[in-house]
Protein backbone atom coordinates (compact mmCIF):
# COMPACT_ATOMS: atom_id res chain seq x y z
CA UNK A 1 0.00 0.00 0.00
CA UNK A 2 1.52 3.32 -0.96
CA UNK A 3 2.39 5.95 1.70
CA UNK A 4 -0.37 8.54 2.18
CA UNK A 5 1.94 11.35 1.06
CA UNK A 6 3.26 9.55 -1.98
CA UNK A 7 2.77 11.55 -5.16
CA UNK A 8 1.35 10.25 -8.40
CA UNK A 9 3.87 10.40 -11.23
CA UNK A 10 3.63 13.42 -13.51
CA UNK A 11 3.62 12.46 -17.20
CA UNK A 12 4.32 14.91 -20.03
CA UNK A 13 3.11 13.78 -23.47
CA UNK A 14 5.09 15.29 -26.34
CA UNK A 15 3.03 15.46 -29.58
CA UNK A 16 4.89 16.26 -32.72
CA UNK A 17 3.28 18.16 -35.56
CA UNK A 18 4.10 20.30 -38.54
CA UNK A 19 3.86 24.00 -38.79
CA UNK A 20 3.24 26.11 -41.89
CA UNK A 21 4.97 25.03 -45.07
CA UNK A 22 5.72 21.64 -43.64
CA UNK A 23 8.15 22.99 -41.01
CA UNK A 24 7.98 21.16 -37.75
CA UNK A 25 6.43 23.38 -35.09
CA UNK A 26 8.18 23.72 -31.73
CA UNK A 27 6.67 21.74 -28.95
CA UNK A 28 4.03 23.86 -27.22
CA UNK A 29 3.71 26.38 -30.09
CA UNK A 30 0.12 27.62 -30.67
CA UNK A 31 -1.71 26.91 -33.91
CA UNK A 32 -1.02 29.40 -36.65
CA UNK A 33 -4.61 30.69 -36.64
CA UNK A 34 -4.74 31.17 -32.83
CA UNK A 35 -5.41 34.73 -31.58
CA UNK A 36 -2.11 34.87 -29.68
CA UNK A 37 0.45 32.98 -27.61
CA UNK A 38 -0.69 31.40 -24.40
CA UNK A 39 1.63 30.67 -21.53
CA UNK A 40 2.03 26.93 -21.10
CA UNK A 41 0.20 25.56 -18.11
CA UNK A 42 2.28 24.54 -15.12
CA UNK A 43 2.16 20.84 -14.28
CA UNK A 44 -0.42 19.86 -11.70
CA UNK A 45 1.84 19.29 -8.71
CA UNK A 46 0.69 18.31 -5.26
CA UNK A 47 0.37 20.80 -2.44
CA UNK A 48 3.27 19.15 -0.62
CA UNK A 49 5.52 19.63 -3.64
CA UNK A 50 4.70 23.32 -3.75
CA UNK A 51 5.34 23.62 0.01
CA UNK A 52 8.72 21.92 -0.34
CA UNK A 53 9.66 24.20 -3.24
CA UNK A 54 8.62 27.28 -1.28
CA UNK A 55 10.66 26.10 1.70
CA UNK A 56 13.73 25.67 -0.49
CA UNK A 57 13.33 29.21 -1.86
CA UNK A 58 12.87 30.54 1.68
CA UNK A 59 16.05 28.80 2.83
CA UNK A 60 18.00 30.27 -0.08
CA UNK A 61 16.66 33.77 0.61
CA UNK A 62 17.25 33.38 4.34
CA UNK A 63 20.76 32.12 3.67
CA UNK A 64 21.50 35.09 1.46
CA UNK A 65 20.07 37.44 4.08
CA UNK A 66 22.14 35.76 6.80
CA UNK A 67 25.31 36.12 4.73
CA UNK A 68 24.52 39.81 4.17
CA UNK A 69 23.92 40.31 7.88
CA UNK A 70 27.18 38.59 8.77
CA UNK A 71 29.08 40.64 6.22
CA UNK A 72 27.44 43.83 7.51
CA UNK A 73 28.36 42.92 11.09
CA UNK A 74 31.95 42.13 10.15
CA UNK A 75 32.21 45.38 8.20
CA UNK A 76 30.88 47.36 11.17
CA UNK A 77 33.31 45.67 13.55
CA UNK A 78 36.18 46.41 11.15
CA UNK A 79 35.18 50.07 11.03
CA UNK A 80 35.34 50.25 14.82
CA UNK A 81 39.08 49.60 14.63
CA UNK A 82 39.76 52.75 12.60
CA UNK A 83 39.74 56.46 13.53
CA UNK A 84 37.87 57.14 10.25
CA UNK A 85 35.42 54.25 10.57
CA UNK A 86 31.76 54.51 11.55
CA UNK A 87 29.65 51.38 11.98
CA UNK A 88 26.91 52.74 9.71
CA UNK A 89 26.37 55.94 7.73
CA UNK A 90 23.43 54.61 5.73
CA UNK A 91 20.97 57.01 7.40
CA UNK A 92 21.31 60.64 8.45
CA UNK A 93 22.36 60.63 12.13
CA UNK A 94 20.09 62.04 14.81
CA UNK A 95 21.22 63.91 17.90
CA UNK A 96 21.24 61.67 20.96
CA UNK A 97 23.02 61.87 24.31
CA UNK A 98 24.83 65.01 25.49
CA UNK A 99 27.65 65.65 27.96
CA UNK A 100 28.16 69.36 28.73
CA UNK A 101 31.64 70.82 29.30
CA UNK A 102 32.61 71.94 32.79
CA UNK A 103 33.62 75.25 31.21
CA UNK A 104 31.26 75.97 28.29
CA UNK A 105 31.43 78.97 26.00
CA UNK A 106 29.41 81.99 27.22
CA UNK A 107 26.01 81.90 25.43
CA UNK A 108 26.53 85.07 23.38
CA UNK A 109 30.13 84.44 22.39
CA UNK A 110 31.73 82.76 19.43
CA UNK A 111 34.58 80.43 20.26
CA UNK A 112 37.54 78.49 19.00
CA UNK A 113 37.78 75.22 20.89
CA UNK A 114 41.15 73.49 20.83
CA UNK A 115 40.15 70.21 22.44
CA UNK A 116 42.83 67.50 22.56
CA UNK A 117 41.46 63.98 22.17
CA UNK A 118 42.62 60.41 22.50
CA UNK A 119 40.92 57.01 22.59
CA UNK A 120 41.58 54.36 25.23
CA UNK A 121 39.98 50.92 25.03
CA UNK A 122 37.01 52.22 23.03
CA UNK A 123 36.45 55.30 25.22
CA UNK A 124 36.78 58.90 24.07
CA UNK A 125 39.19 60.55 26.52
CA UNK A 126 39.39 64.33 26.83
CA UNK A 127 42.14 66.03 28.84
CA UNK A 128 41.34 69.40 30.44
CA UNK A 129 40.46 72.32 28.18
CA UNK A 130 43.40 73.74 26.26
CA UNK A 131 44.71 77.24 26.97
CA UNK A 132 44.72 77.70 23.18
CA UNK A 133 40.93 77.90 23.25
CA UNK A 134 39.39 81.35 23.22
CA UNK A 135 36.06 83.14 23.03
CA UNK A 136 35.18 86.21 20.98
CA UNK A 137 32.78 88.90 22.21
CA UNK A 138 30.34 89.49 19.32
CA UNK A 139 29.96 93.20 20.19
CA UNK A 140 33.59 94.24 20.72
CA UNK A 141 35.33 91.56 18.69
CA UNK A 142 37.82 91.07 21.53
CA UNK A 143 39.21 87.59 22.09
CA UNK A 144 39.80 86.17 25.54
CA UNK A 145 41.75 83.01 26.33
CA UNK A 146 39.34 80.60 28.00
CA UNK A 147 40.11 76.92 28.57
CA UNK A 148 36.76 75.73 27.21
CA UNK A 149 36.27 72.06 28.05
CA UNK A 150 36.54 69.82 31.10
CA UNK A 151 38.41 70.58 34.32
CA UNK A 152 39.59 66.97 34.60
CA UNK A 153 40.60 64.12 32.33
CA UNK A 154 37.21 62.70 31.34
CA UNK A 155 36.45 59.39 29.61
CA UNK A 156 33.12 59.08 27.77
CA UNK A 157 31.47 55.99 26.31
CA UNK A 158 30.78 57.01 22.68
CA UNK A 159 27.75 54.71 22.44
CA UNK A 160 25.80 55.74 25.55
CA UNK A 161 27.40 59.04 26.53
CA UNK A 162 28.06 57.69 30.01
CA UNK A 163 31.07 59.22 31.77
CA UNK A 164 33.16 56.15 32.55
CA UNK A 165 35.66 57.92 34.81
CA UNK A 166 37.26 61.26 35.70
CA UNK A 167 40.80 62.02 36.86
CA UNK A 168 41.21 65.41 38.56
CA UNK A 169 44.34 67.41 37.78
CA UNK A 170 45.97 70.47 39.32
CA UNK A 171 46.90 73.73 37.58
CA UNK A 172 48.60 74.06 34.19
CA UNK A 173 47.96 70.47 33.04
CA UNK A 174 49.61 69.13 29.89
CA UNK A 175 48.67 65.63 28.68
CA UNK A 176 49.84 63.46 25.84
CA UNK A 177 49.87 61.98 23.40
CA UNK A 178 46.72 63.54 21.95
CA UNK A 179 45.37 64.69 18.60
CA UNK A 180 42.54 66.97 17.45
CA UNK A 181 40.68 64.17 15.65
CA UNK A 182 40.76 61.22 18.08
CA UNK A 183 43.08 59.38 15.68
CA UNK A 184 45.40 58.19 18.45
CA UNK A 185 44.61 55.12 20.51
CA UNK A 186 46.88 54.61 23.52
CA UNK A 187 47.32 52.31 26.50
CA UNK A 188 48.62 55.08 28.75
CA UNK A 189 47.94 58.81 28.94
CA UNK A 190 50.67 60.85 30.64
CA UNK A 191 49.91 64.21 32.26
CA UNK A 192 52.21 66.76 33.89
CA UNK A 193 50.45 69.19 36.21
CA UNK A 194 50.73 71.32 39.32
CA UNK A 195 52.55 74.49 40.39
CA UNK A 196 55.83 75.33 38.69
CA UNK A 197 57.83 74.39 41.79
CA UNK A 198 55.86 71.20 42.48
CA UNK A 199 55.03 69.59 39.15
CA UNK A 200 53.75 66.02 39.24
CA UNK A 201 53.52 63.23 36.69
CA UNK A 202 50.37 61.12 36.57
CA UNK A 203 49.95 58.07 34.34
CA UNK A 204 46.35 57.19 33.46
CA UNK A 205 45.34 53.66 32.41
CA UNK A 206 42.35 52.84 30.12
CA UNK A 207 40.20 52.00 33.17
CA UNK A 208 40.98 55.32 34.85
CA UNK A 209 43.50 53.90 37.32
CA UNK A 210 46.40 56.28 38.00
CA UNK A 211 49.98 56.29 39.24
CA UNK A 212 51.49 59.59 40.37
CA UNK A 213 54.95 60.78 41.37
CA UNK A 214 56.87 64.07 41.59
CA UNK A 215 58.38 65.27 38.33
CA UNK A 216 61.44 66.70 40.12
CA UNK A 217 62.81 68.75 37.19
CA UNK A 218 66.42 69.90 37.54
CA UNK A 219 67.39 73.53 37.12
CA UNK A 220 66.70 74.61 33.55
CA UNK A 221 65.01 71.30 32.75
CA UNK A 222 61.56 70.95 31.19
CA UNK A 223 59.37 67.84 31.38
CA UNK A 224 56.83 66.79 28.77
CA UNK A 225 54.40 63.87 28.41
CA UNK A 226 55.56 61.45 25.73
CA UNK A 227 54.21 58.48 23.78
CA UNK A 228 54.28 54.86 24.91
CA UNK A 229 53.88 55.79 28.58
CA UNK A 230 57.01 57.96 28.61
CA UNK A 231 58.00 61.18 30.33
CA UNK A 232 60.55 63.19 28.33
CA UNK A 233 63.03 65.60 29.91
CA UNK A 234 64.83 68.24 27.84
CA UNK A 235 67.52 70.66 28.94
CA UNK A 236 70.21 72.83 27.36
CA UNK A 237 73.61 71.45 28.16
CA UNK A 238 76.26 73.73 29.71
CA UNK A 239 79.44 73.02 27.82
CA UNK A 240 81.79 75.73 26.71
CA UNK A 241 79.69 77.05 23.83
CA UNK A 242 77.64 79.83 25.37
CA UNK A 243 74.94 81.32 23.20
CA UNK A 244 75.70 84.58 21.45
CA UNK A 245 74.26 87.84 22.74
CA UNK A 246 71.58 89.25 20.45
CA UNK A 247 70.28 92.83 20.28
CA UNK A 248 66.99 93.80 18.61
CA UNK A 249 65.84 97.31 17.74
CA UNK A 250 62.33 98.79 17.90
CA UNK A 251 61.61 97.61 14.35
CA UNK A 252 62.31 94.00 15.23
CA UNK A 253 65.63 93.76 13.41
CA UNK A 254 68.10 91.69 15.40
CA UNK A 255 71.90 91.54 15.29
CA UNK A 256 73.62 89.27 14.46
CA UNK A 257 71.33 87.90 11.75
CA UNK A 258 72.82 84.40 12.06
CA UNK A 259 73.62 82.60 15.31
CA UNK A 260 76.80 80.58 14.94
CA UNK A 261 77.09 79.36 18.52
CA UNK A 262 74.62 77.82 20.90
CA UNK A 263 74.03 75.02 23.37
CA UNK A 264 73.03 71.46 22.60
CA UNK A 265 69.90 69.87 24.05
CA UNK A 266 69.94 66.74 26.16
CA UNK A 267 66.83 64.55 25.74
CA UNK A 268 66.07 61.82 28.29
CA UNK A 269 63.07 59.48 28.09
CA UNK A 270 61.92 57.58 31.14
CA UNK A 271 59.01 55.40 32.17
CA UNK A 272 56.38 57.87 33.33
CA UNK A 273 55.07 55.55 36.04
CA UNK A 274 58.36 54.35 37.55
CA UNK A 275 60.98 56.90 36.49
CA UNK A 276 63.24 54.22 35.01
CA UNK A 277 65.33 55.63 32.15
CA UNK A 278 64.63 54.17 28.71
CA UNK A 279 67.09 56.11 26.56
CA UNK A 280 69.00 59.38 26.33
CA UNK A 281 70.50 61.34 23.45
CA UNK A 282 71.91 64.75 22.61
CA UNK A 283 70.58 67.01 19.85
CA UNK A 284 73.41 69.24 18.68
CA UNK A 285 73.08 72.94 18.05
CA UNK A 286 73.42 74.04 14.42
CA UNK A 287 73.82 77.55 13.05
CA UNK A 288 70.48 79.19 12.44
CA UNK A 289 69.05 82.52 11.36
CA UNK A 290 68.22 84.72 14.32
CA UNK A 291 64.66 85.25 13.05
CA UNK A 292 63.98 81.58 13.87
CA UNK A 293 64.56 82.35 17.55
CA UNK A 294 62.60 85.62 17.79
CA UNK A 295 59.49 86.11 19.84
CA UNK A 296 57.35 89.07 20.86
CA UNK A 297 56.76 90.14 24.43
CA UNK A 298 52.99 90.17 24.92
CA UNK A 299 52.77 93.33 27.04
CA UNK A 300 55.18 95.62 25.21
CA UNK A 301 55.17 94.08 21.74
CA UNK A 302 58.97 94.31 21.64
CA UNK A 303 60.98 91.66 19.84
CA UNK A 304 63.34 89.51 21.85
CA UNK A 305 65.44 86.43 21.13
CA UNK A 306 65.42 83.42 23.45
CA UNK A 307 68.48 81.42 22.48
CA UNK A 308 67.66 78.75 25.09
CA UNK A 309 64.07 78.13 24.02
CA UNK A 310 63.08 74.46 23.62
CA UNK A 311 59.65 72.97 22.95
CA UNK A 312 58.45 69.46 22.26
CA UNK A 313 55.59 67.91 20.27
CA UNK A 314 54.34 64.45 21.14
CA UNK A 315 53.06 62.08 18.48
CA UNK A 316 51.63 58.61 18.80
CA UNK A 317 55.02 57.02 18.05
CA UNK A 318 57.56 59.84 18.14
CA UNK A 319 58.67 63.06 19.80
CA UNK A 320 59.79 66.20 17.99
CA UNK A 321 62.21 68.54 19.76
CA UNK A 322 62.38 72.08 18.44
CA UNK A 323 64.16 75.20 19.62
CA UNK A 324 66.68 77.85 18.76
CA UNK A 325 69.28 76.05 16.65
CA UNK A 326 67.97 72.55 17.41
CA UNK A 327 65.45 70.33 15.60
CA UNK A 328 65.05 66.57 15.82
CA UNK A 329 62.40 63.86 15.60
CA UNK A 330 63.03 60.73 17.64
CA UNK A 331 61.20 57.42 17.70
CA UNK A 332 60.08 55.82 20.95
CA UNK A 333 63.41 53.95 20.78
CA UNK A 334 65.38 57.19 20.81
CA UNK A 335 66.51 56.95 17.17
CA UNK A 336 66.92 60.17 15.16
CA UNK A 337 64.40 59.68 12.35
CA UNK A 338 65.08 63.04 10.71
CA UNK A 339 68.61 61.88 9.88
CA UNK A 340 67.51 58.72 8.06
CA UNK A 341 69.78 57.96 5.14
CA UNK A 342 72.43 60.48 6.22
CA UNK A 343 74.47 58.36 8.62
CA UNK A 344 75.91 56.10 5.94
CA UNK A 345 74.43 52.97 7.49
CA UNK A 346 70.73 53.49 6.66
CA UNK A 347 69.88 53.69 10.36
CA UNK A 348 69.02 57.33 10.74
CA UNK A 349 71.95 58.29 12.93
CA UNK A 350 71.78 55.23 15.16
CA UNK A 351 75.36 54.35 14.31
CA UNK A 352 78.51 55.68 16.02
CA UNK A 353 77.29 58.05 18.74
CA UNK A 354 80.61 59.91 18.67
CA UNK A 355 80.49 60.68 14.96
CA UNK A 356 79.58 64.18 13.81
CA UNK A 357 75.92 64.24 12.90
CA UNK A 358 75.04 66.48 9.95
CA UNK A 359 72.41 69.15 10.35
CA UNK A 360 69.01 68.22 8.99
CA UNK A 361 65.85 70.12 8.12
CA UNK A 362 63.82 67.02 7.35
CA UNK A 363 60.12 66.88 8.11
CA UNK A 364 59.01 63.61 9.70
CA UNK A 365 55.40 62.42 9.70
CA UNK A 366 53.90 59.30 11.23
CA UNK A 367 52.11 57.22 8.60
CA UNK A 368 50.98 54.36 10.84
CA UNK A 369 52.04 50.79 11.56
CA UNK A 370 55.33 51.98 13.06
CA UNK A 371 56.38 53.70 9.82
CA UNK A 372 57.43 57.28 9.15
CA UNK A 373 57.75 59.47 6.07
CA UNK A 374 60.94 61.53 6.08
CA UNK A 375 60.77 64.46 3.64
CA UNK A 376 63.71 66.75 2.99
CA UNK A 377 64.26 69.63 0.61
CA UNK A 378 64.81 67.13 -2.18
CA UNK A 379 62.05 65.54 -4.22
CA UNK A 380 62.21 62.22 -2.39
CA UNK A 381 60.51 60.69 0.59
CA UNK A 382 62.15 58.01 2.69
CA UNK A 383 59.87 55.51 4.38
CA UNK A 384 61.59 54.35 7.57
CA UNK A 385 60.79 52.21 10.60
CA UNK A 386 61.28 53.11 14.26
CA UNK A 387 64.92 52.00 14.05
CA UNK A 388 65.52 54.56 11.30
CA UNK A 389 65.97 51.79 8.74
CA UNK A 390 65.13 53.01 5.23
CA UNK A 391 62.53 50.66 3.79
CA UNK A 392 61.53 52.53 0.64
CA UNK A 393 62.50 55.62 -1.34
CA UNK A 394 59.62 57.25 -3.19
CA UNK A 395 59.96 59.88 -5.95
CA UNK A 396 57.97 62.69 -4.39
CA UNK A 397 56.19 63.48 -1.16
CA UNK A 398 53.97 60.89 0.46
CA UNK A 399 50.39 62.01 0.98
CA UNK A 400 50.56 61.36 4.70
CA UNK A 401 47.25 63.14 5.28
CA UNK A 402 45.55 60.48 3.17
CA UNK A 403 42.70 58.80 5.00
CA UNK A 404 42.57 55.06 4.44
CA UNK A 405 39.44 53.01 5.01
CA UNK A 406 40.17 49.93 7.14
CA UNK A 407 38.79 47.65 4.40
CA UNK A 408 41.12 49.06 1.72
CA UNK A 409 44.06 46.95 0.49
CA UNK A 410 47.46 48.10 1.69
CA UNK A 411 49.12 47.93 -1.71
CA UNK A 412 49.52 51.54 -2.89
CA UNK A 413 51.41 54.66 -1.85
CA UNK A 414 49.99 58.00 -2.90
CA UNK A 415 52.84 60.31 -3.80
CA UNK A 416 52.76 63.97 -4.79
CA UNK A 417 55.09 65.10 -7.55
CA UNK A 418 56.58 68.54 -7.04
CA UNK A 419 55.43 71.44 -9.20
CA UNK A 420 51.72 70.86 -9.67
CA UNK A 421 48.44 69.28 -8.68
CA UNK A 422 47.80 65.58 -8.55
CA UNK A 423 49.53 62.48 -7.34
CA UNK A 424 50.86 59.09 -8.40
CA UNK A 425 49.46 55.81 -7.12
CA UNK A 426 52.65 53.81 -6.58
CA UNK A 427 52.74 50.06 -6.09
CA UNK A 428 54.83 48.50 -3.35
CA UNK A 429 57.50 47.53 -5.89
CA UNK A 430 57.92 51.21 -6.83
CA UNK A 431 56.12 51.09 -10.18
CA UNK A 432 53.39 53.64 -10.91
CA UNK A 433 49.93 52.07 -11.15
CA UNK A 434 48.22 55.25 -12.35
CA UNK A 435 48.48 59.04 -12.20
CA UNK A 436 46.03 61.83 -11.43
CA UNK A 437 47.02 65.41 -12.32
CA UNK A 438 43.75 67.24 -11.57
CA UNK A 439 43.17 66.73 -7.86
CA UNK A 440 44.24 68.93 -4.97
CA UNK A 441 44.17 66.15 -2.43
CA UNK A 442 42.87 62.76 -1.42
CA UNK A 443 39.87 62.58 0.89
CA UNK A 444 39.55 58.81 1.26
CA UNK A 445 41.21 55.67 0.00
CA UNK A 446 38.47 53.05 -0.10
CA UNK A 447 38.43 49.39 -1.03
CA UNK A 448 37.40 50.05 -4.63
CA UNK A 449 37.29 53.85 -4.96
CA UNK A 450 39.71 56.68 -4.16
CA UNK A 451 37.83 59.90 -3.32
CA UNK A 452 39.73 63.01 -4.45
CA UNK A 453 39.25 66.73 -3.89
CA UNK A 454 39.17 68.94 -6.98
CA UNK A 455 38.26 72.21 -5.33
CA UNK A 456 34.62 72.77 -6.16
CA UNK A 457 34.08 69.12 -7.04
CA UNK A 458 34.69 65.74 -5.46
CA UNK A 459 35.41 62.75 -7.68
CA UNK A 460 35.58 59.02 -7.22
CA UNK A 461 38.46 57.28 -9.00
CA UNK A 462 38.69 53.54 -9.60
CA UNK A 463 41.36 52.23 -7.25
CA UNK A 464 42.78 49.81 -9.80
CA UNK A 465 43.01 52.18 -12.79
CA UNK A 466 42.45 55.76 -11.65
CA UNK A 467 39.54 56.17 -14.09
CA UNK A 468 36.84 58.57 -12.93
CA UNK A 469 33.79 56.68 -11.68
CA UNK A 470 31.63 59.55 -10.44
CA UNK A 471 31.68 63.27 -9.63
CA UNK A 472 29.84 65.47 -7.13
CA UNK A 473 29.60 69.22 -7.67
CA UNK A 474 29.84 70.36 -4.06
CA UNK A 475 26.18 71.15 -3.51
CA UNK A 476 25.54 73.59 -0.65
CA UNK A 477 29.12 73.72 0.66
CA UNK A 478 30.32 76.87 -1.14
CA UNK A 479 32.65 78.87 1.10
CA UNK A 480 33.44 75.87 3.30
CA UNK A 481 36.58 73.79 3.60
CA UNK A 482 36.56 70.00 3.66
CA UNK A 483 37.91 69.22 7.08
CA UNK A 484 37.50 65.53 7.83
CA UNK A 485 36.35 62.38 6.05
CA UNK A 486 34.66 59.35 7.59
CA UNK A 487 33.37 56.08 6.10
CA UNK A 488 31.46 52.91 6.84
CA UNK A 489 32.89 51.12 3.79
CA UNK A 490 29.86 51.93 1.63
CA UNK A 491 29.46 55.64 2.30
CA UNK A 492 31.92 58.52 2.39
CA UNK A 493 30.93 61.33 4.78
CA UNK A 494 32.76 64.64 4.33
CA UNK A 495 32.75 67.25 7.05
CA UNK A 496 32.69 70.84 5.79
CA UNK A 497 33.53 73.75 8.11
CA UNK A 498 33.41 77.52 7.57
CA UNK A 499 36.72 78.99 6.45
CA UNK A 500 36.45 81.85 8.98
CA UNK A 501 37.35 79.44 11.79
CA UNK A 502 33.91 79.43 13.42
CA UNK A 503 32.42 76.20 14.67
CA UNK A 504 29.52 74.57 12.88
CA UNK A 505 29.23 73.17 9.41
CA UNK A 506 27.77 70.37 7.32
CA UNK A 507 28.36 66.66 6.90
CA UNK A 508 27.64 65.42 3.39
CA UNK A 509 27.32 61.67 2.81
CA UNK A 510 27.78 60.18 -0.66
CA UNK A 511 27.45 56.62 -1.89
CA UNK A 512 31.03 55.45 -2.20
CA UNK A 513 30.32 53.43 -5.33
CA UNK A 514 28.17 55.88 -7.29
CA UNK A 515 28.70 59.34 -5.76
CA UNK A 516 24.95 59.73 -5.22
CA UNK A 517 24.14 62.00 -2.26
CA UNK A 518 22.62 60.00 0.56
CA UNK A 519 22.07 62.75 3.12
CA UNK A 520 23.32 66.10 4.39
CA UNK A 521 23.26 67.09 8.06
CA UNK A 522 24.29 70.19 10.04
CA UNK A 523 26.82 69.92 12.88
CA UNK A 524 27.30 72.42 15.70
CA UNK A 525 31.03 71.76 15.89
CA UNK A 526 33.21 68.99 14.54
CA UNK A 527 32.47 65.27 14.40
CA UNK A 528 34.87 62.41 15.14
CA UNK A 529 34.61 58.63 14.94
CA UNK A 530 35.26 56.68 18.14
CA UNK A 531 34.83 52.90 18.29
CA UNK A 532 32.49 53.06 15.30
CA UNK A 533 30.29 55.78 16.82
CA UNK A 534 29.91 59.38 15.66
CA UNK A 535 30.49 62.09 18.30
CA UNK A 536 30.06 65.83 17.84
CA UNK A 537 32.34 68.23 19.73
CA UNK A 538 30.94 71.74 19.97
CA UNK A 539 31.67 74.84 22.05
CA UNK A 540 29.31 73.54 24.74
CA UNK A 541 30.23 69.87 25.03
CA UNK A 542 29.73 66.47 23.43
CA UNK A 543 26.74 65.03 21.58
CA UNK A 544 26.20 61.52 20.28
CA UNK A 545 25.09 61.34 16.66
CA UNK A 546 23.16 58.09 16.31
Amino acid sequence: MPRPDQQEPVVFELVEGEGPDGVAAPVGAPPADSPGRRLPLLPRLSRRTWLVAAAVVAVVVAGTTTVDLVRGHLRAELMRTSPVGVASLAEMPERGWTVPFDVPTPPSDEAYVDQPLVTMDGLLVLPPGSAQSYTVDPFTGLAEAVPVGFDDVVAVDPDSGEVAWRVPLNEAPVCGPTSPDASMSVDALVCVHGPEDAREVVTVAPDGATRSRPADPADGEQVFPGPDGMLVRVTRTGGGAAAEEVLCDDLGTCTPSVLERGRDVRVVAEDAATGAERWATTVEFRPTETVNCQQQVADSGRTTVDTYRVTMRTGAESVAVDGCGVAATLSTRGVRLDLAGESGDDTGGAGDAGAEVPASSAWVTEIGAGLFAVETGSTETLVVDDEGQVLRTLPGWVRTETIISPDAPDDLWFVTRTGGYGFDAVRRDGSVAWTDRKSQGILLVGRDVVVADRGGRVVGLARETGDQVWAWDGGDTTGMARYRTLTDGRTVAMEHLPQDGKLGGLIVALDLGTGEKRWIAPVAGTAVAVDGELVEISKDGLTGLD
